[in-house]
C-alpha cells in the first residue's frame, strides 16, 4: 500500500506501545493505559509547535469536517459552499449536519 514506506521503527514502537495497553480509546481506561495519553500528549506538543491555543486530534478528515462544522454551529438549513470536485466526505459532512451543501468553482488563481 502506497506510504507504508514513510513507517519507521519509531512510528512502530509508538503504535505498539499504545497496542501493549490494549487501551483503543482516547478517553477513560485510566489504570489500565498506564498514564499513556499518545493524543493529549501530541495535542499539546502540536500546540506548542504552532502556538495555537487548542488542537484536537479526528480518527479522519471526515471526523475533522464534522466537528468543524458542530464547532461553527452549522446545522439545519444552514449552507455550506463546497467545491465541486473533492472527496465525497466533503459534502457528507454537511449533510450530516443538517445543512445544505452549495457546490462553487474554485478561483484558478487560488
Amino acid at each position: 500500500m502506497p506510504g507504508f514506506e514513510i513507517f519507521g521503527d519509531e512510528e512502530r514502537r509508538e503504535v505498539n506501545e499504545v497496542l501493549e495497553t490494549g487501551v483503543l480509546f482516547r478517553y477513560g481506561f485510566d489504570a489500565a493505559r498506564k498514564d499513556r495519553w499518545k493524543a493529549k500528549t501530541f495535542e499539546k506538543e502540536l500546540c506548542r509547535i504552532t502556538g495555537a491555543k487548542f488542537a484536537h486530534l479526528c480518527s479522519s478528515g471526515t471526523a475533522a469536517l464534522s466537528t468543524a462544522l458542530a464547532a461553527c454551529g452549522i446545522g439545519a438549513g444552514d449552507e455550506v459552499i463546497v467545491p465541486p470536485f473533492t472527496f465525497v466526505a466533503t459534502f457528507e459532512a454537511v449533510l450530516n449536519a443538517g445543512a445544505v451543501p452549495v457546490f462553487s468553482e474554485i478561483d484558478d488563481t487560488l
